[in-house]
């Protein structure tokens, strides 16, 4: 059955009984969840560029067939926030953490209301006044430039961005961080992101930033900062956005240790980072963030924080069910140095499962969206060991579904002519894990 008939007769869940909504979630694992079908859905999802996400169908699937309004859905490693904006979409609750700072930024720029009114006239303004700054005190500007960021900063500025671009970029830095209103902040740190990390050109050197494979490209043609700024956001605004009927609340915080009271939650939906940093995102996002002043070291260091990170922290090291440990001195006997990564990765999301287990209410569903990767010619086999560690956590397994990815729907590191690789395999596919808490 396809899911959008699925969906045509269940609005909402059709009983409190717990058996059918374990029953509901075991048919809705057994859907195809390739969602090739177009959907409608609303413009925030496509407001800045981030790879890996999953189609907001997938959470729309589960967030209306096992919640009912005013539930609480959670993602505890929010990323582009596609289930929080699915689920205030669909007047449900929603939180989520992350440590990605620009991951918070993007976030609270997607899911909170703003006047289109308002954020029109203020852009105008916001811009104009950008401009004139530049026209009128460019060499003033320089010297607040200098001032105003570190030498580790500047040199990566020197780097990725022609003087002029610096220059512009600065002077809307400043209008927006003057504004009061925290909310139009948000909204035009959002806009100025999407100008530096795009699809396509962008105001940058670099080109394929957001597939976070950055190389510099001296020949490339960059438009006016103030020219783009200003298309992106008529184009946001322009674009046929809704009030979002949900409450939210996201958060910076770790997923291995979430500040929310024990059975709070009535659905987690979530997808965890590659193993090994397979995808980079701090590579892609340190080219927003260093214009706001993140420094270049603090964004290393919160980097090495991140659950799927590469570099080897002994006391993230924790018991690992049979399997996993098998898999893991497996793949050390090959590669020491990326099998302790794949240790610490494992024993970190043994956390982030314990931690999900006990904010979960009981009869309630987790659902866990991740692919594999492979290390040394060694499959990391995620979909087994995830099932492995949430089971001795507690949660049932109720099915592991396999969902495909079209080549031409993701943003993903890749390349859209099909071969044989690795990571072509690897990228192209995807498990959708069902967990039950009793």
């Amino acid at each position: 059955m396809l899911f959008q008939n699925y969906l045509a007769t269940k609005s909402e869940p059709e009983s409190n009984s717990v058996c059918d909504r374990k029953q509901i979630f075991k048919n809705l694992l057994a859907l195809n969840l390739d969602f090739e079908a177009k959907r409608e859905s609303i413009p925030q999802h496509v407001w800045h560029p981030f790879p890996a996400k999953f189609p907001p169908a997938l959470p729309d699937l589960f967030i209306q067939n096992l919640t009912s309004p005013g539930d609480m859905v959670l993602d505890p490693m929010a990323g582009s926030c596609t289930t929080l904006l699915e689920s205030m979409r669909l007047n449900r609750n929603a939180v989520g953490f992350d440590i990605d700072p620009l991951s918070l930024i993007l976030g609270k720029a997607k899911l909170q209301n703003i006047d289109k009114f308002e954020a029109k006239t203020i852009g105008n303004e916001l811009i104009n006044k950008a401009v004139l700054l530049y026209q009128t005190s460019k060499t003033e500007l320089l010297d607040k430039f200098n001032e105003y960021y570190g030498q580790e900063t500047v040199d990566f500025i020197d780097y990725w961005f022609e003087k002029n671009t610096q220059l512009e970029l600065f002077a809307l830095i400043l209008q927006i961080e003057s504004l009061s209103n925290q909310k139009l902040q948000s909204f035009f740190k959002l806009i100025f992101s999407s100008i530096i990390i795009a699809k396509s050109g962008g105001v940058s050197l670099a080109s394929d930033l957001a597939h976070t494979r950055p190389h510099r490209v001296m020949q490339k043609r960059v438009n006016s900062a103030f020219v783009e700024f200003g298309k992106k956001m008529n184009k946001i605004i322009n674009s046929n956005f809704k009030p979002l009927t949900g409450n939210f609340d996201l958060y910076e915080a770790n997923a291995k240790k979430m500040p929310l009271a024990a059975s709070s939650i009535n659905l987690i939906i979530t997808s965890p980072p590659y193993a090994n940093n397979a995808i980079d995102y701090m590579r892609a996002h340190k080219f927003t963030l260093i214009w706001f002043k993140y420094g270049i070291t603090s964004l290393k260091n919160t980097r090495k924080e991140y659950i799927g990170s590469e570099a080897y922290i002994n006391e993230y090291i924790v018991p690992l069910p049979l399997f996993t440990i098998s898999l893991i001195n497996t793949l050390k006997k090959v590669n020491n140095s990326k099998g302790k990564s794949l240790e610490r990765y494992y024993s970190e999301m043994q956390q982030v499962f314990a931690e999900m287990y006990r904010v979960l209410k009981p009869e309630s569903a987790c659902i866990i969206v991740v692919a594999t990767s492979v290390l040394n010619g060694i499959d990391v086999q995620i979909d087994k060991c995830f099932k492995e560690i949430s089971e001795q956590i507690g949660f049932e397994h109720i099915h592991t579904a396999v969902r495909n990815i079209p080549r031409n729907k993701r943003m993903m590191p890749v390349s859209n002519v099909k071969n044989n690789s690795q990571i072509e395999s690897r990228m192209h596919q995807e498990f959708v894990i069902g967990l039950w808490k009793n």
